[in-house]
Parts: C-alpha cells; sequence; structure tokens
C-alpha cells in the first residue's frame, strides 16, 4: 500500500514538471512569407531640363562720338528714330575743311598741267627723265593731300554706320563737342543676344540650334523663341560653367535690349534605367531599393540621378529587366522571404 501512495506522488510530479515546461516553452508558430508587389526596371529617357537667366543685348550696339572736335552745325536726327546705314547723324562745322579741300583739289589740277608739260617736252631733250619722275611723284603727293582733306571734312559728318534704331538726343546746334562727348547710341535689335551659363558636366546634351523658350522677368510677358548659335571654347575655372550664345529673332521688338529673361533648356535626352520614388527606401543620405531574387529580397544601396514625376533615373546599382518590391517596402527586410501577389512594369 505504501509502495503505491509512493508511486501515485511520483507520477503526479512528473505530471506537474511536463506542464510547467511546456507552459515555459510554447510552440514556435510558422512565420508567413510577406505579402508584395513588385515592378521590373527599363530603361527610359527622362526630360530633363537645366535653367537660364541672363541679360539680352543687342546683335550690333555702339556709343555715337565725333571723330574730331568740332561745333555742330546741324542734327539730322530725334531720339527714337530709325535709321540705315550711311545716314547722316550730326554735322558739324566744315567751312574750315571744304576750303582745305579747294585749296588742295586746285593745287592738284595744277601739278596735273605742269606733269603734262613735262611729258610733252622730253622727247625734245628738254627736260630730263629726272624732271619726268620728279612731276610725277609731284601729282602723286598732292594726289594724297587732297584725300586728306577729304578725310578731314567727311570726319565733320557723323554718319550711322548700321541699320538701327537711335537712343536719346539731347544735342543743339552750335554745342562744342569732342572726341569724348557721347552723341546718342545706335542699337540694331532686329536681333538680340544672350550669354548665360551652365554647368560643363551638360556639355555632352547640349548643341547648336537647340531652342530654348524665354520670358521677361516680369509677369504676363510673351514668349520668345531663341536659338543656341555658339558654346564658349573654354570652362571657367572657378564655377566650372561653360557659357551659351542664343540668338534672338526680334523684328517684331517684343525685347528691349537690356531686358532680364529667364528659360529653361532641355537636354538631350539620354536612355537610364527608371524606378518609381515608391520603390525606394531613404536612410540618411542614402538610398536603397529591395531587390527580388526567388522567392527572397536583397537590399541594394543605389544612386539616383534626375526625377521625372514618380519615376526617378538610377545611375547604379540596378539593371533593366530586375524586380524591385514597389508595394509593401515598409514590412520587409534584407533576406527575408516574400510572396508575390502582383507583378507589374516601370
Amino acid at each position: 500500500m505504501k509502495m503505491l501512495s509512493l508511486l501515485a506522488v511520483v507520477i503526479v510530479l512528473i505530471i506537474g514538471w511536463s506542464w510547467r515546461t511546456s507552459s515555459a516553452h510554447p510552440p514556435v508558430a510558422e512565420t508567413k512569407p510577406v505579402a508584395i508587389t513588385v515592378v521590373t526596371l527599363s530603361e527610359q529617357a527622362l526630360a530633363e531640363t537645366v535653367p537660364l537667366q541672363g541679360t539680352v543685348f543687342s546683335r550690333q550696339a555702339v556709343e555715337i562720338t565725333p571723330e574730331v572736335d568740332g561745333r555742330i552745325s546741324d542734327i539730322k536726327i530725334r531720339s527714337g528714330q530709325q535709321v540705315e546705314q550711311g545716314d547722316l547723324l550730326v554735322q558739324l562745322d566744315d567751312r574750315h575743311q571744304q576750303a582745305v579741300l579747294k585749296r588742295e583739289q586746285a593745287k592738284l589740277q595744277d601739278t596735273i598741267r605742269h606733269q603734262g608739260n613735262i611729258h610733252r617736252l622730253l622727247p625734245k631733250g628738254a627736260v630730263t627723265q629726272s624732271d619726268v619722275d620728279k612731276t610725277d611723284a609731284d601729282v602723286q603727293i598732292q594726289q594724297a593731300e587732297v584725300e586728306l582733306a577729304l578725310a578731314a571734312l567727311e570726319d565733320r559728318a557723323i554718319r550711322a554706320p548700321f541699320n538701327g534704331k537711335v537712343g536719346l538726343v539731347d544735342l543743339s546746334p552750335g554745342q562744342l563737342v569732342s572726341r569724348e562727348t557721347r552723341l546718342t547710341t545706335l542699337d540694331d535689335a532686329t536681333v538680340l543676344r544672350l550669354n548665360v551659363p551652365v554647368a560643363s558636366k551638360y556639355l555632352g546634351r547640349i548643341s547648336t540650334a537647340q531652342t530654348v523658350t524665354l520670358q521677361q522677368t516680369h509677369l504676363n510677358s510673351d514668349l520668345v523663341e531663341a536659338e543656341i548659335t555658339s558654346i564658349d571654347s573654354r570652362v571657367r575655372g572657378e564655377s566650372l560653367n561653360v557659357y551659351l550664345q542664343l540668338s534672338i529673332d526680334n523684328r517684331d521688338s517684343k525685347l528691349t535690349p537690356g531686358s532680364l529673361v529667364t528659360g529653361r533648356l532641355k537636354l538631350t535626352e539620354q536612355a537610364n534605367v527608371v524606378l518609381p520614388v515608391q520603390s525606394i527606401a531613404y536612410e540618411g543620405h542614402k538610398r536603397y531599393a529591395y531587390r527580388l531574387i526567388d522567392d527572397h529580397v536583397e537590399k541594394v544601396e543605389i544612386t539616383l540621378g534626375i526625377r521625372d514625376g514618380d519615376l526617378a533615373e538610377v545611375t547604379s546599382g540596378l539593371s533593366a529587366g530586375e524586380q524591385v518590391v514597389h508595394q509593401g517596402l515598409v514590412k520587409v527586410r534584407d533576406g527575408m522571404e516574400v510572396t508575390v501577389i502582383a507583378r507589374a512594369g516601370v
């Protein structure tokens, strides 16, 4: 009887120990794979633009100043007038120069008559060849004197060097002017120029003949088309910028020289791998994506380029044709098993 009681106690102790052990270590539940959607990457050319800003200037522009000191005798222009090349703008007093020209022309005629007489006497032996040569030289010298007198006279007539629009004219007849006096300005604004800097890294994606839409900085201004006509031959050392020169057809006078304009230059497109921005994981300054390999995901560091809407360019880390997590990104970890419930392409 005692043996039975002892056996019963042992059995109760064993059962109690087994219950405590099972309570302390419950059975491990199986981890289910995380449900995700994936996208298959492809190469696309994203549109990229760079901002431009600068001040337009005339294709031809000069300050009109006299070649010589003098007194104004006549003013042939008014402010804002359109003139053509060769038009007389301002006349300086030229009475002295006209008199000098007449004197030198008379001397030339006299020298030419003397030259003729000497040449007729040479066959008769009345003069020597040396006398002939001297009179020929005298004629040439006097012709030069006439040309000098004519140039001095022409210096008093100030003419337009090209077609254009005259600036402000604040002159009076009788006014004394010098070589340093600005009489007015002249601009040929039918074609405008614009020099703008861009980063030299874009050089391979810019070419002449590309067009750009520009607008003056004030609101509601008209849009104008410009064309890249030249790319500078050197990169500026400190900024690493290169300058572009743009040409603007301004025959309709939409722009005034000196206007500040802005625009965006569309770069030549180049294809690269793209992925949805929703597939990008951010950790500090680094960017990651989760690449699908069989039934697991792999965390991959990526480098991004430009962004266009919901797509971002991948410059390193991924290749076209690979699949990355699109939805379910916050639930996955490196090496985790996953279940793909939907697939799509970029």
